[in-house]
């Protein structure tokens, strides 16, 4: 194989060299394909300079043809498969394709790695993380491929592209990168399969990777780099399913809502979840609630929700085909909305995969719904779409249409605020085309006595992937509950919402109030985070290392560290400000949130600790300023987010505080003045350079005006 100079400069060459090539026939039999042609152009594009280069595969029979588009630039390359099998006339017994693994590449001779982590689907609607440097083990179904070696980072990304999905696995010899339509009856196949890059940075790896396939796939479908994150999901929730299960009702509903409303906790939004509708044998039968649950119908629930205890937005919960078997088909909804929905060859009835039909049945409902008050929707069961369609349907018409369908309505109707879940497999993630969030795990199971460290497992790993294509959902969980503080630590550093399902009489509003500002406004941090480098390679269920995730916030980092090992023993770590990519700065104030401790260091220095089992650590590295460098409110899991405005002239530091409480900053000098809004507040020595001032919760903005003097 011939490549371009870029990819024979970096390594990858030496890869993509080793393809081979077999397809996979319907009846079953595999036919290997040889090597006949090549040829090279170069090329320019808005994305840069690059080679592009075509080779052509057949066999002796000429009964079978694949031709490999590799298009390389400088870091990268994107690989196209077109494939065709030919017969001996249209009116004869038809060669076709397998619907699962029709064309299969292969790179034998992957050799030994540094490090290694991938994202495979364990379960039809989730992912997680498997880090065996034996490619043989790999699993199948790998969606994101990320390994080291030379001190590079080496990115596989497979596509789910407008008909056909690609999959990564091991062999015996390597990796197969299989191509599959889920559909019968195919003698042609034309996808972009994979990206494949090298760099130094990995997270900056698969953004571009991400960024790039979207780009040459000319979707509608966004990275989350350009999507925006939705008003009503950036304040604190809560959902019913923990709370109530299936049992959901309106006076439950409201029971909870008073609850929350006497604790003074500003929950902003309620989602009703599974249990509320209308079913017989798991299949949707009527728009409306469930009467003998909402008795006073679903739009009195949400009047009373909203204007008796003060919740801003309530969502419902469905799923991708209306309920988890679909539709009823003898219900007056089937009849009514018939020309809106698809029979499948099994008989389950579901909203058209084509985007304008689909597009009419969600249409009705979420009109419905917004009628009755409801303000988002949760939309669960997303890859069953493909249990649904499979041999009907390619998977990425199918998962496209369906998303599509959706989107639209819920961009009509709610301001396409949905939170994605169970929704994890490649053709949902590819094909959704502006919604923002979507669920990074599977589910939070608060009776599990050790479920967090899969939870964290999941959430943090499927982040490092996921989290280019959506702002991450990672679950509700409880305040009550053997995990309360490393949920509630986890959520805070995860960018997307926290919500929580506690059931009546059972909320500890104390594990809230670090999450949130008085308004209910949750404290997010800025980016999708992902485990540190050191840790990106090791699985902190098996090693004694502590699993480490980093964020931004205000232009300081944080890494919050959990021990989440299957062992009694402690775990031994480290931070250090460079733990965190980008972060600007060479000297820095390490503030970790449960002990207080403070300490000045340089961007690669290192802070060594220790974990007691289900314990975590909250780390800030804040860069210094001036005569004083504000912490922020460190009663918050996130300190920084309320600091704003920062400005530092001579001895005199002022900035911008979102709300009152306890404020901490540290500085050098000897004598320190402080004044909120003009007015002087007192000052108390922690330790060694850490100060606290308490300050009031004032209404609007605050300005805090430190003046230091040596």
């Amino acid at each position: 194989m011939v490549l371009g100079n870029e990819i024979r400069s970096n390594g990858l060459q030496s890869i993509l060299s080793r393809i081979s090539v077999t397809v996979t026939l319907d009846t079953g039999s595999t036919i290997p394909l040889l090597f006949s042609a090549s040829d090279e152009t170069p090329g320019m594009d808005e994305r840069g300079t690059y080679t592009e280069t075509n080779q052509t595969y057949g066999n002796e029979e000429d009964t079978a043809v694949v031709h490999l588009r590799f298009r390389s630039y400088e870091t990268y390359v994107l690989t196209s498969v077109q494939g065709e099998l030919i017969s001996a006339n249209d009116f004869g017994k038809q060669r076709c394709f397998s619907a699962q693994n029709g064309i299969i590449l292969h790179i034998e001779e992957m050799g030994q790695v540094d490090g290694l982590m991938a994202n495979y689907q364990h379960k039809d609607w989730w992912t997680r993380p498997h880090f065996n440097h034996d490619w043989s083990t790999l699993p199948e179904r790998t969606q994101s491929l990320l390994w080291s070696k030379d001190a590079s980072y080496f990115h596989l990304l497979p596509v789910c592209g407008p008909e056909f999905r690609t999959d990564v696995c091991g062999s015996a010899t390597g990796l197969q990168i299989r191509v599959s339509s889920h559909q019968g009856g195919r003698s042609k196949c034309k996808t972009l399969s994979f990206v494949l890059g090298i760099g130094t940075d990995p997270y900056q790896l698969v953004e571009q990777h991400v960024d790039a396939a979207l780009h040459a796939l000319d979707y509608p479908t966004l990275p989350r780099a350009q999507k925006p994150y939705p008003e009503i999901l950036d304040s604190l929730g809560w959902c019913s399913w923990d709370a109530f299960y299936h049992q959901v009702n309106e006076e439950g509903l409201l029971i909870k809502a008073e609850e929350l409303k006497a604790a003074g906790l500003p929950v902003q939004w309620v989602m009703i979840d599974d249990g509320w509708s209308q079913t017989i044998d798991k299949k949707l039968s009527a728009f409306q609630a469930d009467q003998e649950k909402f008795p006073q119908g679903l739009a009195e629930t949400v009047r009373r929700l909203k204007e008796q205890h003060g919740v801003r937005w309530v969502g419902v919960w469905h799923t991708i085909a209306g309920y988890w078997g679909g539709i009823h088909p003898e219900s007056p909804l089937a009849k009514q909305y018939s020309d809106y929905l698809y029979n499948n060859a099994r008989g389950s009835l579901i909203p058209y995969p084509d985007a304008a039909r689909g597009f009419g049945f969600w249409h009705a409902w979420h009109s419905f719904l917004e009628r009755q008050g409801i303000d988002f929707v949760k939309v669960d069961s997303q890859s069953a779409v493909l249990n649904f369609t499979k041999h009907e349907w390619s998977i990425g018409e199918a998962a496209a249409a369906a998303h599509q369908a959706l989107e639209a309505s819920a961009s009509l109707h709610f301001n396409n605020t949905i939170i994605n879940c169970m929704g994890m497999a490649a053709e949902n993630m590819w094909h959704r085309p502006k919604s923002s969030v979507s669920r990074n795990s599977d589910d939070f199971v608060p009776q599990d006595e050790f479920g967090f460290a899969e939870h964290a497992l999941q959430n943090a790993y499927n982040s490092y992937y996921h989290g280019a294509f959506y702002y991450g959902d990672w679950d509700m969980y409880w305040t009550k509950n053997h995990d309360d503080i490393q949920n509630a630590v986890l959520r805070s550093v995860s960018g997307g919402p926290v919500y929580f399902s506690d059931a009546p009489g059972n909320t500890d509003a104390s594990k809230i109030w670090p999450l949130i500002y008085q308004n209910g406004r949750i404290i997010r941090c800025e980016q999708t985070p992902s485990p540190t480098a050191d840790c990106l390679f090791l699985d902190p269920t098996k090693e004694t290392v502590p699993l480490k995730l980093w964020n931004m916030a205000q232009g300081s980092g944080v890494v919050a560290a959990f021990h989440i090992g299957k062992f009694t023993d402690e775990v031994k770590g480290s931070v250090r400000p460079s733990d965190v990519p980008g972060l600007k700065g060479e000297q820095f104030v390490l503030y970790e949130h449960f002990s207080g401790e403070m300490k000045l260091m340089r961007l690669n220095e290192q802070h060594d600790f220790v974990l007691q089992p289900a314990q975590c650590a909250l780390y800030l590295f804040i860069p210094i300023v001036g005569a004083a460098t504000p912490i922020g409110l460190t009663d918050k899991y996130i300190a920084t987010d309320a600091v704003s405005e920062v400005k530092s002239e001579g001895a005199t530091v002022s900035l911008s505080l979102k709300e009152g409480g306890t404020f901490r900053f540290v500085s050098a000098g000897k004598e320190i003045a402080v004044r909120v809004n003009g007015e002087s507040l007192s000052v108390v020595s922690v330790s060694e350079q850490l100060y606290e001032v308490d300050i009031p919760k004032l209404e609007g903005k605050l300005t805090v005006v430190l003046s230091v003097s040596e």
